[in-house]
């Protein structure tokens, strides 16, 4: 029994005439024909009952049809859900982004909302590599996340915007007195790196850019995490540690000095996803950030270098 046979049966039922129903069907009508005679040698069993003015129910119909009704709303129902979700317009995404609450991506979820209603959209929040990770476990299907131009292995990226990093320092730290800091001023000086296990692609590229820029190996003196090192290292003057500067600003902490460098470095805050990753949820995520992603957000100062 198969659903073509069923959908010509339940529409001569419906309409009660062979050609109306052939019509709806863009069939010819010995082709109908052709079909509820299968149907019926397939079941046994008479299911119309025809004369020269009508087409009745036999029996055998009148039970078939509630079921075969039933039927076809199901395949038309399980077509539709797929259709939506070829488009992207329904689904389910997995979303990681900072937990420090950044304006723009908090804006990008919002309008993939909007958009998508259909979309389940999960979200979850923690730091960049902890989001880089989830990606590519598969915990998550993409995450915002802060990333180096070296992708890590398995993940393509669309740039959002480029983010500075500056220097955060004591009051009465030598260093303080210039702005911007020349980054060669930086060789030997104490300095202060959150925990590479944090996010250890950029870390590892920040480390790298500095030895290059330096001429020097580094005097890492603290690898905690920048509110506590703030507090141990850089109030007391022991370190000059190095901040995103658009977060700093975001939430600076009285009697600290930032600085910028020159020449500035610069990371990228991305929407990461897996490369192999082929799902429509997440295709239109990509083509909506790169709608959104502010203009002249992703140019780099003549003083800067993008890491």
């Amino acid at each position: 029994m198969e659903l073509r046979q069923l959908r010509a049966f339940v529409e001569i039922a419906t309409l009660g005439h062979f050609g109306h129903a052939a019509t709806r069907l863009h069939l010819t009508q010995p082709a109908l024909t052709q079909r509820i005679q299968s149907l019926e040698r397939e079941l046994g069993l008479q299911l119309l009952e025809r004369n020269a003015r009508e087409v009745r129910l036999a029996p055998a119909g009148i039970v078939l049809l509630p079921h075969a009704r039933k039927l076809i709303e199901t395949e038309d129902q399980a077509l539709a859900d797929l259709k939506a979700y070829s488009s992207g317009i329904a689904g389910r995404l997995r979303l990681a982004y900072q937990a420090s609450g950044d304006v723009t991506t908090a804006a990008i979820i919002a309008e993939y909302r909007r958009r998508f209603p259909g979309v389940d959209v999960e979200t979850m929040s923690g730091p960049s590599g902890h989001n880089l990770q989830l990606v590519q476990n598969q915990t998550a299907d993409a995450a915002f996340a802060l990333m180096p131009t070296a992708r890590p292995d398995g993940l393509a990226a669309r740039t959002i915007r480029h983010e500075e990093v500056g220097l955060a320092m004591g009051p009465d730290h030598h260093l303080g007195r210039m702005d911007p800091v020349p980054v060669e001023s930086l060789r030997g000086e104490p300095l202060g790196l959150p925990p590479a296990g944090l996010n250890p692609d950029l870390i590892g590229a920040i480390r790298r850019w500095l030895v290059r820029r330096t001429g020097a190996d580094l005097n890492i003196v603290s690898e905690d995490p920048t509110d506590i090192a703030v507090e141990t290292v850089a109030r007391p003057g022991t370190a000059v540690l190095l901040v995103v500067s658009r977060y700093a600003a975001m939430q600076p902490v009285q009697g600290i000095t930032y600085r910028r460098m020159t020449p500035a470095p610069y990371v990228e805050l991305a929407l990461a996803y897996r490369s192999d990753d082929s799902s429509p949820t997440v295709a239109n995520l990509v083509i909506l950030v790169d709608e959104l992603a502010l203009d002249g957000s992703t140019v780099i100062p003549e003083d800067g270098e993008l890491i």
